[in-house]
């Protein structure tokens, strides 16, 4: 079940109807049929306006709500959801680690919150827990989060090197590409990475293809 939170959204950015509606082209009269009906009755692209006038995406304006292990109707946040998905990657459970997985990222989760908690861990000497945070973030990992994640990599990738593990820095490296992220500095880094840990020559060739046509398209 689905709960619409615009409201929420407005309270948090000291904003009322009137200015949302002026932000966002979208009439009060509409805006006010789409509080009152959970966000339903409306076409996608109304509510997509309204998100982009908040800066946020359209998942952004729902909540999830889940059903607890005891079988009663509990709303979850995605970082609890991260950390049930979490619990089930331990148990070898890849079924439902894929689903909560899914579900937290759709949710949308404080990804900033969970890097500035990595680096802490990694700077006080727990790689472990600091390698877990990390990757709790890559599974909600949003293109807007990227620049952020930045200032976080070369720590991630200290712990994925002593792993010999690529796959957590391949799925930032797909993230960024699929989204066109237009950062020299991002794919030189992951491009490094690849290189260090000697990952197939393909793959560097064409992450550093990325680089070339991004500095072409700086010149």
């Amino acid at each position: 079940m689905r709960k619409f939170i615009l409201d929420r959204k407005l309270k948090e950015r000291g904003m009322g109807v009137v200015d949302l509606s002026r932000m966002s082209g979208v009439g009060r009269s509409t805006i006010d049929d789409i509080r009152r009906n959970n966000g339903s009755g409306r076409r996608r692209e109304t509510i997509e306006k309204l998100a982009a006038a908040l800066e946020l995406e359209y998942d952004d304006l729902y909540e999830e709500t889940v059903s607890s292990p005891a079988g009663k109707n509990a709303s979850y946040d995605s970082k609890e959801l991260l950390d049930i998905a979490e619990r089930y990657d331990t148990e070898g459970n890849q079924a439902l680690y894929d689903r909560y997985s899914k579900l937290a990222a759709r949710i949308g989760v404080n990804v900033e919150a969970l890097l500035n908690e990595g680096d802490a861990r990694y700077a006080a000497g727990d790689e472990e827990a600091a390698k877990g945070i990390y990757a709790q973030a890559i599974i909600a990992l949003k293109p807007r989060y990227i620049p952020r994640l930045k200032q976080s990599l070369l720590n991630y990738f200290d712990l994925c090197e002593k792993d010999g593990n690529a796959s957590p820095v391949k799925t930032i490296y797909d993230k960024a590409k699929d989204h066109c992220v237009e950062d020299v500095d991002l794919f030189i880094l992951i491009g490094t990475f690849f290189s260090r840990t000697r990952q197939p020559d393909s793959l560097v060739n064409e992450c550093l293809d990325i680089v070339d046509k991004l500095m072409e398209g700086e010149g």
